[in-house]
């Protein structure tokens, strides 16, 4: 596996798991509105539009919100990128999926 497609794959795993905990846990969803808000008081203008696409996606249908957590699209991938739904998962959690792509990578 090449580097940016692990590095894809380790982001939908851990977004496949945030959109466990939005199920389990709708507040989840208040708490990225949050983040983005507050990203959105100092980002540069150039990340702005990417953004303001969270910010739709988030205060659109919940569908669209797992749609793009657990999508495997390009758009879903890119806006992984910016995801606003940091801070959800627990260090050990992060730590145990990046452990299994470090694992991966060197078994290649």
């Amino acid at each position: 596996m090449n580097p940016h497609s692990a590095i894809d794959a380790r982001s939908l795993d851990m977004d496949r798991l945030i959109a466990q905990r939005l199920r389990e846990n709708p507040a989840v969803l208040d708490k990225a509105r949050s983040v983005l808000a507050k990203w959105m008081t100092s980002c540069d203008a150039s990340v702005r539009p990417v953004f303001e696409e969270w910010r739709a996606i988030l205060d659109g249908p919940i569908s669209g919100v797992f749609s793009v957590l657990e999508g495997v699209d390009e758009r879903s991938m890119r806006l992984r990128q910016s995801s606003p739904f940091c801070g959800i998962l627990t260090p050990a959690e992060r730590t145990a999926i990046l452990m299994s792509y470090q694992h991966d990578q060197r078994a290649a």
